[in-house]
């Protein structure tokens, strides 16, 4: 359910609980004023009736007293009167039948009051001076009060209803402005979150909105201006490992040996490539190469360590343990090597865009280094450099390594002899080329593969996902 709609129904839901109060609270007023009113007409009435009856009483005149007493009863309809003479004489008019409570009735005082214990019953004694001529008692029925309260209550709920559907649809509008400042606000995040630091969030007033939107718009500011400084100056960090560095302390121990295994990625023929393009057009198709290996490397559990010029190195189980290192950096290797093919980037010289990739086993140093605050918690040590040198001993087709290095891998694969190889520094080296042995480990090559691509190619930002 969506916020308008909610904050539509609990404005209904609030209108129609005070809608309720409200009708009780009426109605028990109504009610009184209803019987009050009733009570003041009653004794009024039967006062002018008791006047009317003094003068024939004192003639004595029977007759005329009850022509007056049928033609009241005849303008006040459903009313029923008893009349007591000072006799003991007594007379009941009307087709109500008379109470024994009303019959015993001896004496009434000379002021009109209700009968007490006796609902709609009044009465009053009548009086011609200082002479007691009888008394009268008179049922007044009024009108019924049941038709009167459904019906106060019947325009109270068409007024609430009314009512709440106004503010139902006040509270939809206006939520909808604020549902909108909220799109607004999730759009700019998700674009900020896919690295476009070009939002700027409208500002068109002094609320709570706008002063939100001026935050964020400060914010987007300050991490593109950071942005522009870490591009330009700074050495990438993976902020997963960083965190991790800082909650195992390392930074604030003795530089520790640690074992890793190392791929060095370089590309082939670099001087050839740069000679025959575009220098503006060299470093962009690095980067967008470099962004799809550190996809694969990250999802196989390894880490950029650096990146210089066309030579990249990728680390693995540093600075965190990572189970079978060896064999994930395998993997990570030969999807690289795949992943070159996949994207077949064309050569000035017809060929296509490959890197070598070779491979390394053993002990290196960790620590910080660099110069004042460029420093960078990496590793120093034999396995980068050999690495190194066996990357630029392979073609672009197949991972190198050194022979004895199946020994440290799991099942899974298999290698190919090359023989003695002369490496660039002049030592001569047993290599071989490692390749998927079992179906499993292509297979799980291709799915990280694949989800590495979708990765790596420029995020959609759907406008409305989630609203």
């Amino acid at each position: 359910m969506s916020l308008r709609t909610l904050w539509s129904l609990l404005t209904i839901v609030l209108v129609a609980v005070v809608a309720v109060a409200m009708m009780a609270s009426i109605s028990e007023i109504e009610k009184r004023a209803w019987v009050n009113s009733e009570q003041e007409q009653a004794e009024l009435l039967i006062t002018l009736l008791s006047d009317e009856l003094k003068m024939p009483m004192v003639a004595g005149s029977a007759a005329e007293v009850d022509h007056l007493i049928r033609m009241f009863m005849h303008r006040v309809p459903g009313t029923s009167v008893y009349l007591r003479w000072a006799s003991g004489h007594s007379e009941t008019f009307g087709e109500a039948g008379m109470p024994d409570e009303i019959e015993a009735l001896t004496s009434l005082p000379a002021v009109a009051a209700a009968v007490d214990g006796m609902d709609k019953w009044y009465g009053v004694g009548i009086k011609y001076n200082t002479t007691q001529l009888g008394s009268i008692a008179m049922l007044f029925p009024g009108k019924s009060w049941r038709e009167n309260d459904l019906q106060i209550k019947m325009n109270l709920t068409a007024t609430a209803a009314v009512v709440a559907l106004l503010a139902a649809l006040l509270v939809y509008g206006m939520s909808g402005r604020i549902i909108d400042q909220l799109r607004l606000l999730a759009r700019g995040s998700k674009r900020v979150a896919t690295g476009d630091f070009s939002v700027s969030l409208p500002i068109r007033s002094a609320n709570e909105f706008g002063k939100a939107f001026n935050q964020f718009n400060q914010m987007v500011s300050s991490l593109e201006h950071r942005e522009k400084v870490y591009d330009l100056y700074g050495n990438y960090q993976r902020p997963q490992l960083v965190a991790d560095e800082y909650d195992r302390n390392t930074h604030k121990g003795d530089h520790i040996k640690r074992e890793v295994t190392v791929l060095a990625v370089d590309m082939v023929d670099f001087n050839g490539y740069a000679e025959q393009r575009r220098s503006e057009d060299i470093i962009p198709m690095l980067n967008r190469t470099f962004a799809l290996f550190q996809q694969i490397v990250y999802e196989f559990g390894g880490h950029v360590d650096q990146v210089v010029g066309d030579k990249m190195i990728v680390v693995f189980n540093h600075p965190f343990d990572l189970k079978c290192h060896e064999n994930q950096a395998v993997k990570a290797g030969l999807a690289i090597i795949q992943a070159c093919e996949k994207m077949a980037m064309s050569r000035p010289d017809g060929g296509t865009v490959a890197f070598r990739v070779g491979m390394a086993i053993g002990e290196v140093t960790v620590g910080h280094l660099g110069v004042g605050r460029r420093k960078a918690f990496t590793i120093v040590g034999a396995p980068i450099t050999l690495a190194a040198q066996l990357a630029k001993i392979s073609d672009g087709t197949c991972l190198t390594a050194l022979y004895g290095t199946m020994l440290s891998l799991g099942h899974g694969y298999k290698q190919k002899e090359l023989g003695q190889k002369v490496l660039p520094d002049g030592r001569e080296m047993r290599c071989i080329t490692i390749l998927p042995g079992e179906a499993y480990v292509s297979q799980e090559i291709d799915e990280v593969l694949a989800k590495a691509m979708v990765r790596a190619e420029p995020v959609e930002v759907i406008e409305d996902e989630g609203w």
